[in-house]
């Protein structure tokens, strides 16, 4: 028998994080200052990305790419002193929604895909890892869906919340039961291309903005409710 308890498995980037103003805007401000090409910085950040981010593969790949060699420590050493504390770029909705999620007795799993090092850092330095009962972390692609199935046995009932539809496409072919959601963290203004800024801003969430499903998932902007669901 399943017991009574809901799990909640909760992406981390684009979903709690926004990752695109964290890494994409002022990371990358941060490190152009040692002369590397916007778009070499782009390029090998895609290059790097399907094995699991971590910025010392990134550093790697552009090395490689340009054949110089970078003051690696001192780059790492810009990460500690500037990018100690995330919590400014959680959502705002974010908090609110952990302390209501514990308040209410809620299971709750960080599920967030990426190489283990340099997600636990964003989530610890973000401050809310202490709020999820496990977190799990992926780096390779389709392993999240594994991941829900090898728990869904724990559950009565499993909602997963995921930025990206072809994760949740995948956790519905597992799960066939799983309450999946979209989260669209993109404001409607910022749909289409416009200022550079505001690109950079949301730049992969709009990535993942336009794929198209094989299932239907329910369509969130925020966190509210969906304790509720």
């Amino acid at each position: 028998m399943h017991p009574i308890k809901t799990g909640y498995f909760l992406d981390f980037d684009h979903t709690l994080f926004n990752t695109d103003e964290f890494f994409h805007r002022d990371v990358r401000d941060s490190f152009l200052r040692f002369g590397i090409d916007a778009k070499c910085w782009e390029e090998s950040y895609l290059a790097v990305w399907p094995t699991g981010y971590a910025l010392e593969k990134h550093v790697e790949e552009i090395c490689r790419r340009s054949g110089e060699k970078l003051p690696l420590n001192e780059m790492k050493q810009i990460v500690r002193d500037s990018f100690s504390d995330l919590s400014r770029y959680l959502f705002p909705d974010v908090v609110p929604f952990l302390e209501a999620a514990k308040e209410a007795e809620a299971w709750l799993g960080l599920l967030s895909f990426g190489d283990e090092g340099w997600q636990r850092y964003k989530v610890t330095s973000s401050g809310i890892d202490t709020y999820f009962d496990q977190m799990f972390f992926t780096a390779g692609e389709g392993r999240k869906a594994e991941v829900v199935l090898e728990h869904a046995r724990e559950f009565r009932r499993i909602v997963v919340v995921d930025n990206s539809s072809d994760e949740l496409d995948r956790i519905k072919d597992a799960v066939p039961d799983a309450r999946t959601i979209y989260m669209n963290r993109v404001p409607d203004e910022l749909t289409l291309p416009d200022s550079e800024v505001s690109r950079l801003k949301f730049l992969e969430a709009r990535r993942y903005a336009g794929k198209v499903s094989r299932y239907w998932h329910d369509v969130s902007k925020t966190l509210h409710g969906i304790l509720s669901v």
